[in-house]
Parts: structure tokens; C-alpha cells; sequence
């Protein structure tokens, strides 16, 4: 039988586990950010990391995260969101790969999603996404999330930055601009100003933000 639940303590060394064996098994290692031992018993402890298992069997995980509010690259910055506390990040998701292409990696993320905002400490979820991690990219689109810049970062790695508001909605305005979704050059020239909305075939749709 499938089950969400709550990830603990006693299951730090599955979720290291999996990780592992997931990293191991991708084509590309670049997708996944590896996250250590400490980083993910600190998000236990914060209570938003749930995996799907199977009887007693870790399938996968999804945990969110909440940044150090001096963390140097906070990506309530680009955000322009004042109140950091009011953050938290969606921060990995990693899926057993014989379990993939099933639709649990968005599952997750609606789960996740609503915890959060049953919590009520929070108004916006950020995370970040490799540009050519579709996957990845559809499914933060999928969950609401919205491109709001795209830059290097983590020591020189391009990087989509998405935020998904909890409250109200981003504000966009004009026509769409219909850019292909390798075209990296534009989104780092004009990312800043715009929003990332829907991804059609190979295409992402580009609004500019309500203030520009």
C-alpha cells in the first residue's frame, strides 16, 4: 500500500540512502543538488520533509526548507519580498527510479504545498531550477510557481529562480513573449523584468512583472 507521511529522525539514513542511489542512477548529475546528513535532519526537524513509501519502503522524498534569514544569496531578494521570515524554499525532491513518470514528484509537492500553507507563518515559497531540468521546471509550473529571474548562482551555476505565492497571486501585464526555453541569453538579459507563466511544447511564456 502507498503512503504519504511525515519523514523522522529514524529515517534519516533511508532518505540518505535513496539519495544516494538516485544520484548514482542519473544520466545527467548536474539535475540533482546533493543535500547532506546535517542539512536534512535540520529539515526533519522543521517538520516539512514527507516521502512516499511503500509499506515500509522509502519510494521518494520532498522536503521544503527554511533559509537562514542572512543566508547571502536569500532568494527573497529577487522576490523583492521584505520580510524574509515569510519565506521558505522548496528544496528537493528525489523519486526512486522505478517510480518515476508516475505523477508523484507534483503529488508530493501538493502535499507539501498544503502543509505549508496550514502552517501559516509563510506567504512564498522560492526554489531554483537547472533551465534544462524539464522535468523539474514542468512540475514547478505545473504547482503554481512562476519564473521570476533567471541568473548564476552556487558558484556559477544558471539557474531558474521561481516563487509560488500563497496569498495573492504575481501580477503581470502586456502581451506575451514566447521564448524557447533554451535561449538562456534572453532570460539572463531580460529575466529580471519578466515573469515565466506556462510552458508549451518547447516554449515558455513570458509576461512582464506588473511594476516594470
Amino acid at each position: 500500500m502507498l503512503e504519504y507521511r511525515h519523514i523522522t529522525p529514524d529515517e534519516l539514513e533511508d532518505v540518505m540512502e535513496l539519495q544516494d542511489f538516485v544520484y548514482e542512477n542519473l544520466e545527467d548529475k548536474e539535475v540533482l543538488e546533493t543535500i547532506g546528513r546535517g542539512e536534512f535532519r535540520e529539515m526533519i526537524e522543521q517538520g516539512f520533509i514527507i516521502g512516499l513509501f511503500e509499506g515500509e519502503e522509502l519510494k521518494a522524498v520532498r522536503a521544503m526548507y527554511i533559509p537562514p534569514l542572512n543566508d547571502p544569496e536569500h532568494l527573497a531578494e529577487d522576490g523583492r519580498v521584505e520580510n524574509r521570515n515569510e519565506v521558505i524554499y522548496s528544496e528537493i525532491t528525489f523519486i526512486h527510479p522505478e517510480w518515476r513518470g508516475q505523477g508523484f514528484q507534483t503529488k508530493l509537492g501538493r502535499e507539501l504545498i498544503e502543509k505549508v500553507r496550514a502552517d501559516g507563518r509563510f506567504k512564498y515559497i522560492f526554489t531554483t531550477v537547472m533551465p534544462t531540468n524539464l522535468p523539474s521546471l514542468k512540475d514547478k509550473l505545473r504547482l503554481g510557481f512562476k519564473i521570476i529571474n533567471t541568473k548564476y548562482m552556487y558558484g556559477g551555476k544558471l539557474r531558474h529562480v521561481l516563487q509560488l505565492n500563497l496569498e495573492e497571486p504575481l501580477e503581470v501585464s502586456g502581451e506575451a513573449e514566447i521564448i524557447d526555453y533554451r535561449d538562456t541569453g534572453w532570460m539572463l538579459e531580460n529575466g529580471h523584468r519578466h515573469i515565466g507563466t506556462n510552458f508549451n511544447g518547447t516554449d515558455i511564456e513570458y509576461y512582464l512583472k506588473h511594476d516594470e
